[in-house]
């Protein structure tokens, strides 16, 4: 049983690590850079923990992201993203690290009132640390396979609303022995106002889901163009 425990808790960390930066925008321009950082602050919902006398759990957890995206035409872009996710759990300590490297194409162009329509694949890493108080440290590393769809709805010239959606597949053994791999989910929308030419705040919300934990996270960014 306490095996099963420390595998929900595992779950929580490996998407939310990149909750902050999916696609840095869905309307990516030929020879253009786009970078942007952000925090992020939510709650994980998680199968039964010791603490919990509901049988269920919820736990603060606090992400950190990073992200860059190139316009290589104005279809086709690439982008890279990484990022942190701590669980604020007293017992065991949970951290995540991970890091993704996406293609992206521009499936219909931003014309007029008609919205960009992004999607994106790509292959990265995610590395899951478990640090209890009275045993021994636990970490492993496992490949990341992630899609997903993104748009770009420009409401007005300084605000662009970009819903988005998609799916992570880890591969190995984490975080349950019997598992070869394990599937989440993420939808959200982010929202980037523009604060001056090549400066735009960004906030966010992002939902996660998977085998035994649901979570959601609010997140507050910057983005720069150039």
């Amino acid at each position: 049983m306490k095996k099963a425990l420390l595998g929900a808790l595992l779950l929580v960390p490996l998407m939310q690590a990149y909750a902050l930066a999916q696609e840095p925008t869905a309307d990516a321009k030929e020879g253009r850079f786009y970078i942007e950082g952000g925090l992020g602050f939510g709650v994980a919902s998680m199968a039964a923990d010791g603490g919990s006398s509901k049988g269920f759990n919820a736990e603060p957890l606090f992400d950190f992201g990073l992200a860059a995206e190139y316009g290589i035409t104005d279809r086709i872009g690439v982008f890279t993203r990484f990022g942190v996710g701590l669980l604020l759990h007293d017992d065991p300590g949970v951290l995540a690290i991970g890091m993704t490297f996406d293609g992206a194409y521009k499936l219909i162009e931003k014309k007029g009132d008609v919205p960009a329509l992004s999607a994106y694949a790509g292959l990265g890493f995610v590395n899951i640390d478990v640090d209890p108080k009275n045993g021994k440290s636990d970490d492993a590393t496992d490949f990341v396979f992630e899609t997903g769809i993104q748009m770009d709805w420009g409401t007005s010239e300084d605000l662009s609303i970009q819903p988005f959606m998609g799916f992570q597949v880890v591969a190995g053994s984490r975080p349950f022995k019997g598992y070869n791999g394990m599937l989440q989910v993420v939808a959200g929308v982010k929202a980037l106002y523009k604060l001056s030419d090549n400066l735009y705040l960004e906030p966010s919300i992002t939902f996660l889901g998977g085998n035994f934990q649901d979570q959601v996270v609010f997140g507050a960014g910057i983005q720069v163009r150039f």
